[in-house]
């Protein structure tokens, strides 16, 4: 799964999906590109084939109103540009001071979730050769 930058972060603290504490977020590699997923040309209606400002009951553009333009198939219906994705890369996860112990490269396909501080992987920790804490 492609993420994108400000996802994740170093301090995160980063868990196996049984809960056991593996430390913190220390580096994010970066990695080649992700496949996009392939669009259907066409899908989309071509710009100005409808003009749901006519249809209202109190056109607004002729008073100043410039949202209709700005959010038109043509401009994207004004949803802002995403950030650029980092690919197909790594997180580098460490405990203890400067992060050594346990250090470890998990690519980005085994994160199961992010949230917040915490990044949960698909992994138990005995897949990981971990022993889960008594």
């Amino acid at each position: 799964m492609p993420f994108s930058r400000g996802e994740l972060r170093p301090g995160m603290d980063v868990y196996t999906s049984d809960n056991v504490y593996l430390g913190t977020l220390r580096a994010v590699l970066e990695g080649p590109p992700a496949l996009e997923p392939s669009t259907t040309p066409g899908a989309a209606p071509a710009p100005g084939a409808f003009d749901g400002e006519a249809l209202g009951p109190m056109p607004t553009q002729a008073l100043g109103n410039r949202a209709p333009r700005a959010q038109s198939p043509a401009r994207g219906y004004g949803a802002r540009a995403a950030l650029p994705s980092l690919g197909l890369g790594a997180i580098v996860v460490g405990r203890g001071w400067g992060g050594w112990l346990g250090r470890r490269t998990i690519p980005f396909d085994d994160i199961l979730t992010v949230s917040l501080e915490r990044v949960v992987l698909r992994q138990r920790a005995a897949e990981l050769g971990i022993a889960p804490p008594s």
